[in-house]
């Protein structure tokens, strides 16, 4: 125990006074007297303080608290998604462009007010009644795009628009179908048709209809009508509309009565469809889930039914599925409403899981997160479905035929005359293919160079053009003069054209139509005659007939504008390059090389590893030529991330090559024949065609 000098001093004094020798002695060291018994002095100073003791040991810890209550659990995450949505009010003819949680990406004005979609290859299709002449525009770049950049539309007397609402693709046969209001009737179009063009079809109705879905497995058309039906076309792209549709209704006594937006579950066999009732009436609105909507026919009780005061339904103009998640726009209460699970809702009135404040909303689309078809040129999956497909440039012959063959290669089989009755399309050219399995086709001779736009090419065997259905890129402000080589950069929706007239690259957006000036044009280091686009390092690659690749990388962000960044001169040097292909998973260039176009034997394949990083004088790795392997002119070729496919024009009158495993067999080196040849009329390009 710590006690201190004073304690001490103290203590001492409250002790009895015992009269002793050992008192007085102690007495006499404390106090420090100088005699006996003499009076007592001052109390000495007190002594310095003593050092404290250390501490005591902590306490052991108390027992733990019980557990609080767990929370309620939080609502599963939407699937991750894009979602576009178009408004209608005060002249808004906005689109904006929000996440799967609606949080705003872009915004953009689209010129169009009512029903859209985006279709596979990225472009918005857009129905417009605000200004007259109504139309259907076509955006490209629908996600990403800003306001005022290229579109197309089809308008005029000759299409018959009035007040068209809800579109509709089958991309299977390149059709846009459109529920046009003002004439109580659908409309079919060529998706990649421009202006005044006449429908392809024009199909009456018994009530007029505001929205449609089609389902691309049963080809079948769902039209939701304006007298709260619902017609059902089946076989719909075969005889587009030509047999009288089922009519179902729903057997909700009184509650149905001016149907709007629909949407179809494949999976399930539901539709799922919104009434408007009045649209003065801001509190009538419904939701209805119909099951076996394939077969429904006459009076159909619907299996979910929503509607009330703590919905918000007033007027839902139009409403989209994602999954079992259906989102809704809901035009009079201003707001964009989602339930989950529809089809296990209870219904009755019920408030929506997500109710998102947003201005007049008419109609919206979701594109569910996934990943991109993969473009033509970009393929890098043997196990690709796919045939080839070549144009033939015989001198003299046919000027605009196009063929297909297996990529066994049998016999080539005509598939295609783009001429038709398209006059001026003569020197048939490249040919590529977009995501919708649209062909762009070059034409380098007659008084107009052109690229024509093919939609839908799988889908329409032994065809021609058909003004109704494809469009021409042509005229004085394309500048275009002998384009060669085209290559479809679809994240981009941009056609990228080699021009040996123009010695540039004319870059067009891929919703051009008609005397559309260049986006931009390149003039490079030489004269191209091919491209390929790598957009996984954003990288262009132009093939030149010097025998030289210009290279530009970052080239979404300028398009070119700062010029070449790289330039790759082969060792040993090539000297008259014509195509090129880029395979993403090996970082190689696939490059031929014609020579002398009057040579039938001294054509070359080559490739380039390191492509991404080379610049300059560059070594090539792999080199082909020679009398076996039967090159002299290898005007294009295609590849599959494993064979590489060449289109041989001059040795025998024409050839398709296959190398199998070119850039892994060591032995296809030097003077080796090809792994199979079939022969074609003097090919001029070739390209690989997805089975879709």
């Amino acid at each position: 125990m710590n006690i201190s000098n004073n304690n001490l001093h103290q203590n001492f004094y409250s002790m009895p006074r015992r009269r002793t020798a050992l008192a007085a002695a102690v007495l006499f060291a404390v106090m420090g007297l100088a005699g006996c018994g003499g009076d007592d002095g001052r109390d000495g100073s007190a002594g310095a303080m003593g050092v404290a003791g250390a501490d005591g040991s902590n306490g052991a810890n108390g027992s733990n608290g019980a557990n609080g209550s767990a929370g309620m659990d939080g609502a599963p995450a939407f699937p991750a998604a894009t979602i576009l949505i178009a408004s209608n009010g005060g002249g808004d003819t906005n689109v904006r462009v929000r996440n799967e949680s609606l949080g705003l990406l872009n915004t953009y004005s689209s010129g169009g007010n009512e029903g859209l979609l985006v279709d596979r290859a990225g472009h918005l299709v857009q129905a417009q009644d605000a200004v007259a002449p109504a139309s259907i525009i076509t955006a490209c770049n629908a996600i990403a795009r800003k306001t005022g950049e290229a579109s197309r539309a089809l308008t005029g007397a000759n299409t018959g628009l009035a007040m068209p609402k809800g579109v509709a693709k089958i991309a299977s046969a390149g059709l846009i179908v459109v529920a046009n209001v003002g004439a109580n009737n659908l409309l079919v179009f060529g998706a990649a048709a421009a202006g005044d063009q006449a429908p392809l079809a024009t199909v009456s109705l018994g009530a007029n209809a505001w929205d449609i879905a089609y389902d691309d497995v049963a080809d079948r058309l769902f039209v939701a009508q304006t007298n709260g039906s619902v017609a059902v076309f089946d076989r719909f792209s075969i005889d587009l509309g030509a047999m009288a549709p089922r009519i179902f209704t729903s057997a909700t006594a009184g509650a149905t009565s001016n149907f709007h937006g629909i949407d179809y579950d494949q999976a399930g066999d539901r539709l799922v469809v919104s009434d408007v009732g009045s649209a003065a009436d801001t509190s009538d609105g419904r939701v209805y889930v119909f099951d076996h909507a394939s077969t429904a026919t006459g009076s159909v009780t619907p299996s979910v039914s929503i509607f009330g005061p703590a919905t918000l339904l007033g007027n839902p103009v139009d409403l989209q599925l994602d999954g079992s998640d259906v989102r809704i726009a809901e035009k009079s209460n201003d707001a964009i409403l989602v339930y989950r699970n529809i089809f296990e809702s209870a219904g009755g009135d019920i408030a929506a899981d997500v109710v998102f404040a947003t201005t007049k909303p008419e109609s919206i689309a979701v594109l569910a997160a996934t990943e991109p078809m993969v473009g033509v040129t970009d393929i890098t999956d043997p196990n690709t479905a796919y045939t080839l497909l070549t144009t033939s440039n015989p001198a003299g012959g046919p000027a605009g035929l196009l063929y297909q063959t297996s990529r066994n290669l049998g016999a080539p089989a005509q598939t295609f005359n783009v001429s038709g009755a398209a006059a001026g399309l003569t020197g048939i050219e490249n040919v590529v293919l977009d995501r919708n399995g649209d062909a762009y086709i070059s034409f380098d001779a007659g008084a107009a160079p052109s690229i024509a736009v093919i939609s839908a090419l799988d889908g329409r065997s032994l065809g021609a053009f058909n003004a109704s259905r494809d469009r021409i890129i042509s005229g004085a402000a394309t500048t275009l003069v002998t384009p060669k080589g085209v290559e479809i950069a679809d994240d981009l929706g941009l056609i990228l054209v080699a021009d040996t007239g123009a010695s540039a690259i004319l870059v067009f957006s891929s919703c051009a139509a008609g005397n559309t000036a260049p986006l931009a044009t390149l003039p490079g280091t030489g004269t191209p005659w091919d491209s390929d686009y790598d957009p996984r390092n954003d990288t262009l690659y132009v093939a030149q007939t010097n025998g030289s690749v210009d290279a530009y990388d970052n080239f979404s962000i300028d398009l070119g504008a700062n010029g070449v960044s790289r330039t790759i001169t082969l060792s040993p040097a090539a000297t008259n390059l014509h195509s090129v292909r880029y395979d993403q998973r090996s970082d190689t260039l696939i490059l031929a090389d014609v020579g002398s176009g009057a040579d039938a034997t001294d054509g070359v394949l080559l490739a380039v590893e390191f492509a991404s990083s080379a610049n300059g004088a560059t070594p090539v790795s792999k080199s082909v030529s020679g009398t076996l392997t039967g090159l002299g002119n290898p005007v294009d070729i295609a590849f599959d991330g494993v064979d590489l496919y060449v289109a041989e024009k001059a040795n025998g009158g024409g050839a398709i090559q296959v190398w199998r495993n070119f850039l892994t067999n060591t032995a296809l080196s030097g003077s080796v024949a090809p792994s199979s040849s079939v022969a074609a009329v003097n090919p001029e390009s070739i390209v690989l065609m997805p089975k879709r």
